[in-house]
């Protein structure tokens, strides 16, 4: 074989290897652009579950803190409030983690393990409340009540955070992903 037919081989060969190495490395980028952006959906989706139930025990919590509400009508609500946050627990230990949200997805159970507390707390307060009859029982039940009511609104500041940053870090994912490409 002459020269002037082996070096258009080889430059061809060479030209494959480096498109099919390019290839690779944009099919890479975008399996992790799309495990962020799966990951950022589920936590959307958690939130989006949670925060209505939050809500409406925010609201009537306050209304009993305020005694606009009798405590043992939010009994119900809790336990409801109690067993979504118990399952949603479940949930996201199911959850497939892309590179980098373990820590993330450690803090939103966190949150999701303070939420659960402060619904004990509260029932502890209101239950306090429904059987109590001393002056000291009900400064025990709204000291509870006022606990669990706090934690409350910490943990729906807390997982509303972790929310936005993992909407952050997956937009950057996808952003680093499509430089790489």
């Amino acid at each position: 074989m002459t020269f002037g037919i082996v070096l258009p081989l080889i430059l061809l060969a060479l030209l494959v290897f480096v498109l099919v190495m390019l290839a690779r490395r944009a099919a890479r980028a975008l399996t992790v652009a799309r495990a962020g952006t799966a990951f950022q959906q589920e936590v959307a989706g958690l939130s989006g579950r949670l925060m209505p139930v939050i809500e409406e025990l925010v609201r009537r919590v306050d209304a009993v803190r305020r005694h606009q509400l009798p405590a043992d009508e939010i009994r119900v609500t809790l336990a409801t409030a109690h067993t979504t946050f118990e399952s949603e627990r479940e949930v996201i230990a199911s959850w497939q983690l892309p590179t980098g949200f373990t820590v993330l997805v450690a803090d939103v159970a966190d949150d999701l393990d303070r939420l659960a507390r402060a619904v004990e707390a509260i029932d502890f307060g209101t239950q306090l409340i429904v059987t109590g009859s001393s002056r000291q029982r009900e400064l025990e039940a709204q000291t509870a009540i006022k606990r669990g009511y706090l934690n409350l609104l910490h943990a729906r500041q807390s997982l509303q955070d972790h929310v936005a940053t993992v909407a952050s870090r997956a937009e950057a994912t996808r952003g680093r992903a499509g430089s790489n490409a």
